[in-house]
């Protein structure tokens, strides 16, 4: 796990300057606090920040280049199967110089070519520069559980694991303002696009070569392809089956020459993996925990019951609302676009903390998107049903009771929505066209072209199945954010984050399993329920999901960070941002209890918080 970064400039009688490279890798030291190094052959340079995780030795160092010096590779992630590949190398009589899997993959390029990609089980973003042909080969992992930015700028392409690199090299870090709707509505903005007008995204599955000015995208993997082509190959034993390949994956992602550790919380996805780490023999590891003082939100004990339960080694981290504004500015940093989820600031502490014991955590994200674990595909899974009794829910959202007084408000709002395209689309948001329209900023849900395209692509997959459209979508919009997520806050703390669920044997089989293997039950994830998490207390079974959750409202009218509240009105970043949203009418409905600005509200914050603490530092106000 690492950062890498480069640039090419198409003018070949540029030379590099490599004071631009080593400014762009060392904005990214917490990516490699082990190593750094540099490459640079007249119009091309390449950059690498390292944590050594596998192969420690100097002799895996980066950027890696052949005998003869022909091939350089930089590459950020791990590849998994190594081993086995490795074999297959060796009948070609190659000697290799190491034992990382980085010299493997660079090996497996020069014999395969792009293909190689497909024989690849990891997550990894890589470049590879072929010093003859003149070539830059760029790739990305299946799903992208790996980050690659780059930027077409001034006559050359730049890239970077993170998009601080590339301001750092000169590329303005100026404002997609028309991507801010996107951010608006659906909290991240998805797809090639980012945050910033020019910085694109390498989408996950794809690859890009480049020769001179030449530059080709292509996708390498196809999940659509996969899910149809499987769909006529089904397990006849499915939890027999997904229980067989989860330990495998678990197995493989604690290969490692450091300790390796457990992101735990109360729930069934950490404790599957706690359970397969036992089944393992690997019940040794150190597990870790988020707590808060508020009940709700502190998944603390059931967490521990699953440590002691498998094994573990438990440790917690507290932390308190007054704690939290603070590590919010510094998660900002590392996370280069506003914070979504509201819970990277938790990570981020959490990982700090783990660091003192491990390089490498396991991590449970995934499993939602794949196997039907959000409460908000039920209203799709039964849309007929939800439509037609629209009324008796809005009755039901007058009975006050906590916490399903806030789901059946949003469910009131959702069902609003006029058709069921567009409640596929919006089913990860918390806050809706109407809601937005409401506050004077009116949208087109046609304006955001990539979600539009996996849209299509989950009709085609799942004509009669919303439900099982929304999970689609999820896996290359929602989850992309979460991805990014673990990134940043793992590696903002100088650890490697694997996530066990994303392995391409579960993902390109299970999205063809039949929908009454995935949602059957209250619950969803009737997959795992009755596989793996069989093995789980029954009080993690029973547990209302929490997942890292922070109680955001109450800190929020606790005066935690209610000045930075007030200020976000006033003369912040976001009455620049935001010119059309009636802010002062978001915050009369904030403090009357609207729904829709009870969840507006701490988005802004995020974006505010962004704004101060990492906007700021590349640009003027009036760049954007």
């Amino acid at each position: 796990m690492c950062g890498i970064n480069g640039i090419i400039h198409f003018e070949t009688s540029r030379n590099i300057d490599q004071f631009q490279i080593i400014a762009m890798r060392d904005s990214m030291r917490h990516r490699g606090p082990d190593g750094a190094g540099l490459y640079v052959s007249k119009n091309v340079g390449l950059g690498h920040r390292r944590l050594s995780i596998i192969d420690l030795s100097e002799a895996a160092a980066q950027p890696f280049t052949t005998t003869g010096g022909r091939y350089t590779i930089v590459f950020n992630g791990e590849i998994f199967n190594y081993r086995e590949l490795k074999s297959d190398l060796l009948s070609d009589g190659i000697r290799f110089r190491s034992s990382s899997d980085t010299e493997i993959l660079l090996h497996l390029y020069i014999k395969y070519g792009n293909s190689c990609l497909d024989k690849l089980n990891g997550m990894f973003s890589f470049v590879i520069w072929d010093d003859v042909k003149k070539t830059l080969f760029c790739a990305r992992d299946r799903i992208g559980v790996k980050p690659f930015y780059y930027a077409l700028y001034n006559n050359s392409f730049y890239f970077a694991s993170e998009p601080k690199a590339l301001f750092f090299a000169g590329v303005p870090a100026t404002v997609n303002k028309p991507a801010l709707n996107e951010l608006l509505l659906f909290r991240y903005v998805a797809g090639e696009n980012t945050t910033f007008k020019y910085v694109k995204r390498l989408l996950p599955g794809y690859f890009i070569s480049i020769k001179d000015a030449n530059i080709i995208f292509e996708r390498w993997w196809n999940l659509p392809d996969k899910i149809k082509e499987n769909r006529e190959n089904l397990p006849k034993e499915p939890f027999k089956w997904f229980e067989e390949i989860f330990y495998s994956s678990v197995n493989y992602r604690t290969i490692s020459d450091v300790p390796v550790g457990l992101m735990l919380s109360g729930g069934l996805d950490s404790g599957s993996i706690a359970v397969a780490l036992s089944k393992l023999g690997q019940s040794e590891k150190a597990a870790f925990t988020v707590t808060f003082d508020e009940s709700g939100y502190n998944e603390g004990p059931l967490a521990e019951l699953v440590a002691n339960k498998f094994g573990l080694k438990y440790f917690s981290l507290s932390i308190k609302g007054n704690d939290l504004l603070d590590k919010i500015k510094e998660a900002t940093w590392y996370h280069d676009e506003p914070l979504v989820h509201l819970n990277d600031a938790q990570m981020l502490a959490l990982s700090q903390y783990a660091k003192k014991y491990v390089s490498v955590l396991l991590s449970g994200e995934g499993s939602d998107e794949l196997m039907g674990g959000y409460v908000r595909y039920k209203p799709l899974q039964y849309y007929n049903l939800t439509n037609r009794f629209h009324f008796t829910v809005n009755i039901l959202r007058y009975f006050k009771t906590t916490g399903f007084v806030n789901r059946l408000d949003k469910l009131v709002r959702y069902l609003k929505i006029p058709d069921v395209k567009a409640q596929v689309l919006l089913n990860a948001s918390v806050v809706y066209p109407q809601d937005l329209l409401e506050l004077n900023v009116k949208l087109n849900l046609e304006e955001f072209e990539y979600r539009q395209r996996t849209l299509k692509e989950a009709i085609d997959l799942y004509p009669n199945e919303p439900a099982r459209q929304a999970m689609y979508m999820d896996f290359f919009t929602h989850m992309a954010s979460v991805l990014d997520r673990n990134d940043r806050m793992t590696m903002g703390a100088g650890i490697e984050c694997r996530t066990p669920f994303m392995d391409y044997r579960l993902m390109e089989m299970i999205p063809a399993l039949p929908s009454n293997i995935l949602l059957k039950g209250k619950k969803g994830k009737y997959l795992l329920y009755n596989s793996v998490a069989r093995h789980l207390p029954e009080q993690v079974k029973k547990f209302k999901k929490v997942g890292f959750s922070v109680p955001w409202t109450k800190y929020l009218k606790e005066n935690h960070i209610t000045n930075d509240v007030n200020n976000i009105f006033k003369d912040g970043f976001i009455p620049e941002l935001f010119e059309d949203l009636d802010l002062k009418k978001v915050m009369i409905d904030f403090r009357n209890g609207k729904p829709a600005a009870i969840a507006l509200v701490p988005q802004l914050l995020m974006v505010e918080i962004w704004g101060q603490n990492y906007l700021d530092r590349f640009v003027s106000r009036q760049e954007y």
